[in-house]
């Protein structure tokens, strides 16, 4: 036994249901590779579990944060797979280790270019994609320079542009239709050019969803990798096949934590910081050894619940750095030691990562990354 077994929280990870997931998604888009992004340590689940995994799933294209998750990521030695770092790099250390262990990188500015450039030795090349902005105003390079500068780059000879890189900032809307478009004369300038080797990329799990007909000769997997709904709780239109791809994918992340503690509260007394919740009438309640230092954030305070004996318990009052409370008046037989489930199955009864967030009055992404991050990971593969 080690000293994670005796944790009162657990983040149980389903590596069979991560593989499936991945397969579903080839599925999906057959005629196209797909990225497993696997950054930030695996959105929370664990970077080299993670990979492991979908590497016998049969993925060869990873995305990465940064340098140090991509060169990690090669020490592992899982064989012929390329290693994709999605946040570039900026220092001249950066950029020798990414050469080094063979990492694909993503150039977002000329300067970048050019620096690179200097480092890669005579005779060899850096396998790159350039990153368009067309709209997120986020990380790239301009869609409007970039058509200015893109001939001026089939100069270079040291770096292998593998192909384009955008990211949408919305899915299913008409501002999501016009960044497509954007990109799209960007990749029929790159026909007329062949600056590329026309491995292009728009979508991510959103636009995956949204736009399923769009011609991406590249797609990427990120929350729907996991399990969760990248677009639940917005306005976006998801089509028809989307729909049916959800259906199909199972939630990777289990959170559990266990009751210490139950006892009775009597009408008029209030519960944990601030007082922000008062008993209208005798209730029993459940303390729970989980907080916002696990990843249960305080703006959950009197939002949401969990699931215990397959009911859900409501959450009491302000969530405490490691305790929170819950109402298991209607629920007989809470008692200390029971298994109590934030995220996941218990019973018939399920809360997804995509309520909890909403609960949290966030997003599934940063839910997901910080249960995973905050508390001790545990692996099933019952494939």
């Amino acid at each position: 036994m080690s000293l994670e077994d005796l944790s009162f929280n657990r983040a149980e990870i389903d590596l069979a249901a991560l593989k499936a997931n991945f397969r579903a998604l080839r599925k999906y888009a057959p005629l196209r590779p797909m990225m497993a992004v696997v950054k930030a340590d695996a959105y929370g689940h664990g970077l080299m579990e993670c990979a492991r995994a979908l590497v016998e799933a049969e993925a060869r294209d990873f995305g990465v944060l940064d340098v140090v998750e991509g060169c990690r990521l090669r020490a592992a030695q899982l064989g012929k797979i390329d290693i994709h770092v999605l946040a570039g790099l900026q220092t001249r250390e950066q950029a020798q280790a990414a050469l080094a262990h063979d990492l694909v990188l993503v150039i977002y500015s000329l300067p970048q270019l050019r620096a690179l450039e200097e480092l890669v030795p005579s005779g060899s090349q850096a396998q790159a994609y350039l990153k368009i902005d067309s709209g997120m105003g986020r990380l790239g390079l301009p869609w409007w320079e970039a058509q200015a500068v893109l001939p001026a780059l089939t100069r270079q000879k040291k770096i292998h542009f593998r192909g384009f890189l955008t990211h949408l900032a919305t899915a299913g809307d008409q501002e999501a239709k016009t960044q497509l478009e954007r990109f799209q004369k960007i990749v029929e300038l790159d026909q007329t050019l062949g600056l590329t080797a026309g491995r292009h990329s728009a979508l991510a799990g959103p636009g995956l969803l949204a736009f399923p007909e769009y011609h991406d000769q590249f797609s990427r997997a990120g929350l729907l990798l996991y399990g969760a709904n990248p677009l639940a709780g917005s306005d976006a239109l998801i089509s028809a096949k989307g729909l049916n791809l959800l259906k199909k994918l199972k939630p990777v992340m289990t959170v559990a934590s266990q009751v210490i503690q139950t006892r009775t509260v009597r009408a008029g007394e209030s519960l944990s910081y601030d007082r922000t919740f008062r008993a209208s009438e005798n209730l029993r309640v459940a303390v729970l050894p989980i907080g916002y230092a696990h990843g249960l954030s305080r703006s959950r305070s009197n939002q949401g619940g969990v699931l215990i004996n397959g009911r859900l318990a409501p959450l009491l009052g302000r969530v405490c750095m490691n305790l929170s409370l819950y109402d298991v008046s209607q629920i007989p037989k809470a008692q200390p030691g029971q298994r109590a489930v934030l995220v996941g199955l218990a019973g018939r009864a399920r809360v997804s990562m995509s309520q909890a967030a909403s609960w949290q009055g966030t997003s599934a992404y940063e839910t997901m990354c910080l249960f995973g991050r905050l508390n001790p990971r545990f692996y099933l593969d019952h494939n």
